[in-house]
């Protein structure tokens, strides 16, 4: 009974704290003219004619331009497109079964890509309204046999459905992929991972002191960029965590500040302490395996909602290229 009683209270918690960030980001988007078509590369590539293979190369390196070439040496490890092996080795490719298996999947779990379009649409029609001088990236879809999740490079926002097949995809079963990560490989995920990758190379992290609590406000703000572009979008998304995970960090916002303090973390500038605090894991490394991994960036995103409820004249734009992190700690006056 208690048990029930706690989720209840959470859900009603969890509505009012996303009621408030949605108003709080309700913005007239009207002007904001975006218009991304989504390339899907994972249909073209399959659907190449075999006996004409060469002019088939040739429209898609027209089609794809520099995606291509990034495709074919980074993700798939092919070579270059314009190498004379190049069409030999992506026949061998194509053919090859586990590959082809993978493709069958991806026409079951993404038939079309329209509601994705949509949403990817809708946020960067946000992100233009926040940073009008920022380009728009050209936005693909690919198959990678697995190999990354999303694929950022210069005006170019890649989206591996691979990776997006569900939480329960016999794929991930054979390859033995871990739960903490399967719980976010399915579709839903994909516009806020893609816009968190925009944002991770859009504005990147930069201080001259590379310590805990600065990577953790960096990533607060990454969240905040995300409040931003995904008012409507469930915290379960944006942060990667279940329901009961999110409410765990709220639980237990300032044992975990009180944690980090009294052992001394806060300030460390170990690389391996970063790493296993900020990185994905099952939970977070020193604290209870209830927590979620990555709880500290929780903290970092409280860190940097405190600061921006008390400097209301500071709009997302100043924020996100602001890299004094200790300031942003200091004018929070965070005390959970």
């Amino acid at each position: 009974m208690k048990n029930n009683l706690f989720l209840y209270f959470l859900s009603i918690i969890l509505l009012f704290t996303a009621c408030s960030k949605k108003d709080k980001f309700k913005v007239d988007i009207s002007d904001s003219i975006v218009n991304i078509e989504i390339k899907r590369l994972d249909k073209d590539l399959f659907e190449i004619d075999f006996d004409n293979a060469d002019n088939s190369i040739t429209q898609l390196k027209e089609k794809y331009g520099d995606f291509f070439v990034l495709y074919n040496q980074r993700v798939i490890s092919l070579g270059s497109p314009n190498s004379p092996a190049y069409s030999d080795n992506l026949l061998v490719f194509l053919t090859d079964y586990t590959i082809n298996s993978i493709y069958e999947q991806t026409k079951l779990v993404f038939p079309d890509i329209d509601q994705l379009e949509s949403e990817i649409n809708r946020a960067f029609m946000y992100y233009n309204y926040h940073f009008p001088n920022h380009k728009i990236p050209a936005v693909y879809t690919f198959i990678g046999g697995f190999n990354q999740s999303i694929v950022v490079a210069d005006s170019i926002l890649a989206i591996g459905l691979d990776k997006y097949f569900g939480t329960d995809c016999e794929f991930y079963q054979r390859l033995e992929t871990a739960n903490y990560l399967r719980l976010n490989m399915h579709p839903a995920k994909i516009p806020t991972d893609a816009l968190k990758a925009w944002a991770l190379t859009e504005f990147v992290y930069n201080d001259s002191v590379d310590n805990l609590v600065n990577n953790m406000i960096y990533q607060g703000k990454i969240q905040y960029f995300l409040d931003a572009v995904f008012s409507d979008a469930h915290d379960t998304l944006k942060f990667g965590m279940t329901t009961s995970q999110i409410g765990w960090c709220m639980a237990n916002e300032k044992h975990m500040w009180n944690s980090l303090i009294d052992q001394k973390l806060i300030f460390s500038t170990d690389y391996m302490t970063i790493n296993k605090y900020i990185n994905p894991a099952p939970f977070t490394s020193g604290f209870p395996r209830e927590s979620p991994g990555r709880a500290v960036v929780w903290l970092g995103y409280k860190i940097v909602k405190k600061y921006m409820d008390r400097n209301p004249k500071v709009n997302l734009e100043q924020l996100m290229n602001n890299n004094e992190y200790q300031k942003i700690l200091s004018e929070s006056r965070y005390e959970p």
